[in-house]
């Protein structure tokens, strides 16, 4: 009589699978990486950094052996049941951030899972890893650039603050690192310590808040912009903070990008940037774009500089870009703000 192959016989099945397969997943990988830079950068939000993996195989192997409380296996169908063989990370300021970088990625990839980790602790009533899990797959209808050769794929993103980060990360190398079980003591401290990071959190986004209206009352200055009419990052980063500022921040070096682009248009000064910047009908432009969340500073600076100047801008400037489908996007841009 034929023997049924045990779990374990099957995990060795699968990981050798998974080696034959891992330049492809490691292909994926790299794929979608570049394709969540791009949708982040186009959408125009600031974010921490962003880490990117594919599974180790004695990871994939440990998480495979798993078991449900009645002993069965947890993954019985084997690399089916496993959504972050691949797996990105997106690490950001603020936990009022998070949102904006979800609903970007959702709306480049299809959303199979959303896991919200803070709120399970939340009902639950303790404290604990506190973050977002979005279970994500390349579409096979229009997949993001770079991502053309892995439709099909899926992949898991985790969204954390900063201080999330850094309580996840001790965490993990103190409990699963350690030389043996982790003291009452040393539980009690992690659970007081997340505790805390949720109230910095907490206060964080009330500080940017604050920060917020006093831009909008005109009261808030940024120190150290330099005097004369130089054009330059922090010279536009003041301004574009007096005319957006309910918009989140962009990356520093966007500014800089900012900076270029106006200068392959020959706007050399800042007082020619501020007189066009602050000609614009912000609210005008959002109603034509039908943004889904407010954009960053650059970002909607750029689509503002794409409706003064058209086709005109979008050759001036289509090769200021690491990726080269910036071109594609300023078409399909200006065809909405024409529409």
């Amino acid at each position: 009589m034929e023997l049924l192959p045990t779990h374990s016989m099957r995990i060795n099945d699968w990981l050798g699978t998974y080696a034959m397969d891992l330049s492809r997943y490691q292909g994926a990988d790299e794929g979608i990486h570049s394709a969540v830079l791009a949708r982040l950068g186009d959408d125009g939000l600031n974010y921490h950094h962003i880490q990117h993996r594919v599974k180790e195989a004695d990871s994939l192997g440990r998480k495979l052996d798993r078991r449900t409380e009645d002993g069965t296996p947890r993954y019985a169908n084997g690399l089916e049941d496993i959504d972050d063989l691949i797996g990105v990370r997106i690490i950001l300021f603020l936990e009022s951030d998070i949102p904006a970088a979800m609903e970007a990625l959702a709306g480049a990839f299809e959303e199979l899972d959303h896991v919200d980790k803070s709120a399970e602790q939340k009902a639950r009533g303790d404290f604990g890893y506190s973050g977002q899990h979005l279970v994500l797959r390349v579409p096979r209808d229009n997949p993001p650039a770079g991502c053309e050769n892995f439709c099909g794929q899926r992949f898991e993103v985790q969204f954390r603050t900063i201080l999330q980060h850094a309580w996840a990360e001790f965490e993990h190398e103190i409990r699963y690192k350690g030389t043996g079980p982790v003291p009452p003591e040393v539980n009690r401290a992690f659970t007081l310590a997340s505790g805390l990071i949720e109230l910095a959190d907490r206060e964080f986004d009330a500080i940017n808040h604050v920060v917020a209206l006093q831009r909008l009352r005109g009261e808030a200055r940024v120190a150290g912009v330099q005097s004369g009419d130089e054009l330059n990052a922090a010279a536009l980063r003041e301004v574009l903070e007096q005319e957006l500022p309910e918009n989140p921040r962009s990356r520093a070096e966007h500014y800089d990008w900012l900076v270029q682009v106006l200068e392959a248009n020959t706007v050399y000064s800042l007082s020619e940037a501020t007189a066009l910047l602050r000609s614009a009908d912000w609210t005008a432009l959002a109603d034509r774009l039908r943004y889904r969340f407010p954009p960053g500073h650059v970002r909607a600076a750029d689509d503002y500089l794409l409706e003064q100047w058209g086709r005109a801008y979008i050759q001036r400037t289509a090769h200021l870009s690491e990726d080269g489908t910036r071109r594609g996007k300023l078409e399909y841009r200006l065809r909405r703000l024409v529409s």
